[in-house]
């Protein structure tokens, strides 16, 4: 069986995060330097998923922390992986990182018609925190605010 593994983001990695962003219409459309921004910065977190035997990059993973908290960013499986782990590893992976790093809960906006999202966030731990109305600039729709403690 193939296996997933999660390893630190590197610059070539941009070309495929792009390209995957691109197929999920419903997350935050980021430009290169952002991501080449966020992987600069202290607290600065962007993991990527090579699926063995496939080759090339499954999915991918932002995030930020600052101090005790983080906030997960952006997050995208590619089509053809979808519904195998990636996205759940990403996020095992980002929570053991985060931990530590010292983070105590992280946070995150998710589309609340994004159905598949929001079972992958709560299966993982996260509940809702509120609602950001109007949050999405492109369409207007409403985000959920969702936390995990990683701690306790």
């Amino acid at each position: 069986m193939e296996a997933i593994r999660t390893r630190d983001f590197a610059p070539s990695d941009i070309g495929a995060i792009l390209e995957i962003q691109r197929t999920a219409e419903e997350m935050a459309q980021w430009r290169a330097g952002d991501y080449q921004r966020l992987a600069e910065e202290p607290g600065g977190l962007i993991l990527v998923a090579e699926w063995e035997g496939a080759g090339g990059i499954a999915g991918f993973a932002a995030a930020r922390a600052i101090g005790k908290e983080a906030e997960l960013q952006n997050l995208a499986v590619r089509p053809g992986f979808r519904r195998r782990g990636v996205a759940r590893q990403l996020v095992g992976t980002l929570h053991e990182r985060l931990t530590e790093a010292g983070v105590e809960r992280i946070f995150l906006e998710a589309r609340v018609s994004n159905f598949a999202a929001l079972g992958l966030y709560r299966s993982c731990g996260y509940t809702e925190r509120g609602l950001r109305r109007n949050y999405y600039a492109s369409d207007g729709e409403d985000a959920l605010v969702l936390e995990c403690r990683l701690t306790g």
